[in-house]
């Protein structure tokens, strides 16, 4: 990323800390029976909200020079970043009007898209969580609206978004939220949430006395070959769907299962939002799970357990995503398909795998 002009970064997708939110996420869905989100509102009950607490959850990390103040939304894919070291950004604090011009904001300016891979979704539930955090760490609102109210089409075409097809905003459905701080960097967070049939969309920008950290791998995005790689589709970073049409099926990285166990982890797992995210927006795709072990023990005690870690990634599909269980197909391979020599300790980590084999797409 290169600073003092303006690019869009695709990311893959970053894991931040699994805060568990039930008490905000109680209030956002307490205040969505309060207020309601439009006459055709989808709502979550708290049960549902007690289970999304559980589920993997994305760190959003605002930064600044001296602390971080980190917003957390569950099962969140980090689609693009776009920054400026010195631009100016428009942040209405009020609905449109003809003749009103909205003077724009100078600084440094970080924008970023948000996709949580799930259809149930409203406006308030997706922005009020980060309502409440930013309000936590001292933010005051300066203004907040919802499609109609803010003035539809004419006010949603004066904020500086990054555009199609990483943010979409439907006019009719969509909320807004301006929020500042007096001393805390950045000074300025504004929000625009907006669901689809498929997800719910959050663009956040950011304003800033200073400089944004250019945006650094994690460790975890960082590849290791193994024996036996070369060849083998593995998930690189962002590139699951290419992966998927390319070659036919793709490893999903770093899942977590005890010694022994087809028990799934709470994760987060960041590859499951993004294939989630992928299936969504690809309503005809089949993919079928496909669990591998190491050497040690049985061909059919090995069998047994990988199919039965398949079918732990697709319980997980179908629970946290809404995928439906007619797309999903789990089998186990035991040993019979390694990807490195079971003859090394590292080579048996690399074999212990799902993989998602793509059946059908249109």
């Amino acid at each position: 990323m290169h600073h003092g002009g303006t690019g869009v970064q695709k990311l893959r997708p970053q894991a931040g800390p699994c805060r568990h939110l039930q008490g905000q996420h109680r209030q956002a869905a307490s205040r969505e029976r309060r207020t309601g989100d439009g006459p055709a509102a989808k709502r979550l009950s708290c049960e549902q909200y007690d289970f999304v607490r559980l589920a993997p959850i994305i760190g959003l990390v605002i930064a600044a020079p001296a602390s971080a103040l980190e917003l957390a939304l569950p099962n969140a894919v980090t689609v693009a970043i776009e920054t400026s070291d010195a631009a100016s950004v428009r942040l209405p604090e009020a609905p449109w009007s003809p003749g009103t011009i909205v003077p724009g904001t100078e600084g440094a300016i970080r924008k970023t898209v948000l996709k949580l891979p799930d259809a149930q979704w409203t406006t308030l539930q997706l922005i009020g969580p980060l309502r409440d955090e930013l309000e936590e760490a001292g933010y005051v609102q300066v203004f907040a609206c919802a499609d109609a109210e803010c003035g539809g089409f004419d006010f949603r075409f004066q904020l500086d978004l990054i555009g199609e097809p990483d943010m979409h905003v439907d006019l009719g459905n969509y909320r807004y939220l301006l929020m500042r701080h007096p001393s805390k960097e950045p000074r300025s967070v504004a929000l625009v949430a907006s669901p689809t049939t498929s997800a719910g969309n959050i663009h956040v920008t950011e304003v800033s006395s200073a400089r944004f950290p250019e945006v650094e791998p994690g460790a975890e995005d960082v590849a290791t070959e193994t024996e036996g790689d070369a060849g083998h589709a593995t998930q690189e970073p962002g590139t699951l769907a290419a992966s998927l049409m390319e070659s036919g099926h793709v490893v999903l990285d770093a899942l977590e299962f005890g010694s022994g166990s087809a028990d799934l982890g709470n994760g987060p797992y960041p590859v499951l939002a993004e294939l989630a995210a992928w299936l969504l927006d690809n309503p005809s795709a089949r993919i079928v799970l496909v669990g591998h072990t190491d050497s040690m023990g049985s061909l059919e005690t090995n069998t047994t357990l990988s199919r039965r870690r398949a079918e732990a990634v697709a319980d997980r599909l179908i629970e946290a995503f809404g995928i439906e269980t007619s797309r999903l197909e789990a089998a186990g391979a035991g040993y019979l398909s390694p990807i490195a020599s079971n003859l090394t300790e590292t080579g048996r980590t690399a074999n212990r795998r799902v993989e998602a084999v793509l059946i059908f797409v249109e």
